[in-house]
């Protein structure tokens, strides 16, 4: 009897954390969790034939938990936020959407912010707006980026002075802001990397007569270049990066700004699955001894 009870009690005497993932592994009791929410980029700023550059869209506010506990027997709804769409010559760019987990109507993390739009390269709208990670601001002088949301992310870039190549500013990123525009680089502001990946980087300032600015590391999309169509570049889906800004047409006519990025939502936890996702492309993986709970769209984690 002594030496059968000696092989129940010795999982029991490595400690604590040593019982929780024993449970996690059997399929019983709470998981302790990390968990990275990313919202969607905002989207990039427009402008016409013979203006100012638009400004990059600022990335998705970007949360990152640890020791988040999963209750068994529980349901935890997941919403993965859009990219902001990007702005016309006359128009104006949209944040992105917040990404959450909540457990009924509580979130067991802090919402993630959507990105802040870039400002317009012509007439009004031309600053940047504020979100996760600030928009960049549009290229005419005197024009600011948008302010980002404390922890989630960086500002967007200011307009700087008047001067060629009359570029918009960058979108911030989580990493860094967004660059100054004019004769600054324009560069979307760096993301930052989360389970060997990297999410969350700004878009790039749209050109007025020379290079754009590029997106920033993370998913930021590039600035639209000075040719016929100035399109810019959309944020990479599921890295919460911010749309690339218009970049002026060398031809008459309006260009439009790209959409920011969709974001994600990412449960690591030790052990083997102790829980479910619902939803088309999301996906219940294992690596190095954990299990991931990726989402790429709407859906439910269903803890067993």
């Amino acid at each position: 009897m002594r030496s059968l009870l000696g092989r129940f009690h010795r999982p029991m005497s490595r400690g604590a954390m040593g019982d929780m993932l024993t449970m996690n592994s059997l399929g019983g009791g709470p998981a302790i969790a990390d968990v990275l929410v990313v919202a969607g980029g905002g989207g990039g700023g427009g402008t016409s034939y013979n203006q100012y550059g638009g400004g990059g869209g600022g990335a998705g506010g970007l949360v990152y938990a640890t020791a988040v506990t999963l209750t068994a027997a529980t349901s935890y709804t997941v919403t993965i936020g859009a990219g902001g769409a990007g702005a016309t010559a006359s128009g104006v760019s949209s944040v992105g959407s917040n990404s959450t987990i909540k457990q009924a109507s509580t979130s067991i993390v802090t919402d993630a912010v959507g990105g802040g739009g870039g400002g317009r390269g012509n007439g009004p709208n031309v600053d940047g707006t504020n979100g996760g990670s600030g928009g960049g601001g549009g290229g005419a002088i005197g024009q600011t980026g948008g302010v980002a949301t404390s922890g989630q992310g960086s500002n967007g870039g200011d307009a700087g002075s008047d001067a060629y190549p009359y570029r918009g500013a960058g979108g911030g990123g989580k990493a860094a802001a967004g660059a100054l525009g004019n004769a600054g680089t324009g560069n979307g502001g760096a993301g930052d990397t989360y389970f060997s990946t990297l999410y969350a980087g700004g878009g790039g300032g749209g050109s007025g007569g020379a290079a754009a600015g590029s997106g920033g590391t993370g998913g930021g999309g590039a600035g639209g270049g000075y040719n016929a169509t100035g399109l810019g570049t959309n944020g990479t889906a599921n890295t919460g990066g911010g749309g690339g800004g218009a970049g002026t047409p060398n031809v008459a006519g309006n260009s439009t700004g790209g959409t920011g990025g969709s974001g994600i939502v990412i449960v690591r936890y030790s052990g083997t699955p102790v829980g479910s996702v619902t939803g088309t492309t999301n996906t219940t993986t294992q690596a190095g001894g954990y299990t991931f709970h990726t989402f790429l769209e709407n859906g439910n984690l269903v803890m067993t």
